[in-house]
């Protein structure tokens, strides 16, 4: 086998191997909205009428995109209007969530609710981290 061949191989290998971890990676998000959010706002981010606020096309989402990441870690207690609608039950926060995970969160939350209205990039969430009272 010429070295050409070996090469090409070699590639192939690492492209397929690449695309593996990528699509972990991208469950990710999903993986950690499961196991944190979905008890509370539901695996479809409906949440639950009158008590726990949705994420689906949310305008408080939109509203606070600059916060999202001290929301989740911190969580928030008192009234807030999402979509017309008045919701008062405190949401606990993450603190263990890292910037990571935080960011594929959001990011899931994006593509799956719309909410918000376009993709967070990791920088963002770090700088949001940062800023958090």
């Amino acid at each position: 086998m010429g070295y050409s061949a070996k090469y090409l191989l070699f590639f192939l290998f690492l492209g397929v191997l690449l695309s593996s971890c990528f699509t972990e990676r991208g469950q990710e998000g999903e993986l950690l909205y499961g196991r944190h959010c979905a008890s509370c706002h539901l695996e479809n981010g409906e949440g639950l009428r009158g008590v726990i606020p949705p994420l689906v096309n949310s305008d408080y989402i939109e509203k606070n995109r600059d916060i999202l990441a001290c929301l989740l870690r911190k969580g928030i207690k008192g009234p807030i209007m999402v979509n017309g609608r008045q919701y008062n039950q405190p949401m606990p926060g993450n603190a263990k969530l890292s910037e990571a995970d935080l960011t594929n969160i959001i990011n899931y939350m994006q593509k799956e609710f719309k909410s918000p209205s376009r993709r967070v990039s990791f920088g963002e969430i770090r700088e949001q981290v940062k800023n958090c009272p």
